[in-house]
């Protein structure tokens, strides 16, 4: 079996609402938001989102289903209106059978509260900007 020609792929990310751009995409590799770091594809977008392709470049849209699109009318990044509304979106059942959905949802319950992004609270905070760099956990 032959993997997936790489797309470009813009998605919206339900949790946050930012556009994301994914470059040399394949539904192996795991998506997950440039902002606020959730995953972006999972099944649930079969009901909540529509997929557009580009007939000239063959740039992949993920859109909510709210996002207007008029075929024709609405442009591609490349400038070209060959937009081509899908019947129902491929990428969510291409990540599933890829076996990279199956990734995000074993991961440990404990963690899901853990944002590998930001640092802890810190409880104490220092007025001294020195005693930030004095308070090194290695001595």
């Amino acid at each position: 079996m032959s993997s997936p020609k790489p797309i470009e792929l813009l998605i919206s990310c339900r949790s946050c609402g930012i556009e994301n751009l994914l470059v040399d995409y394949t539904p192996g590799l795991p998506a997950v938001c440039s902002q606020c770091r959730e995953g972006l594809i999972d099944m649930e977008l079969m009901d909540s989102h529509k997929e557009v392709v580009c007939g000239d470049c063959g740039m992949t849209l993920l859109l909510s289903r709210d996002t207007a699109i008029t075929l024709g009318e609405s442009t591609c990044r490349c400038n070209s209106t060959n937009l081509i509304l899908q019947a129902s979106p491929s990428i969510p059942l291409l990540a599933k059978e890829a076996n990279s959905l199956d990734s995000m949802e074993d991961e440990d319950p404990a963690d899901s509260d853990f944002d590998w992004c930001r640092p802890a609270p810190d409880e104490e905070t220092s007025e001294d900007y020195n005693d930030i760099f004095d308070d090194d956990p290695g001595y």
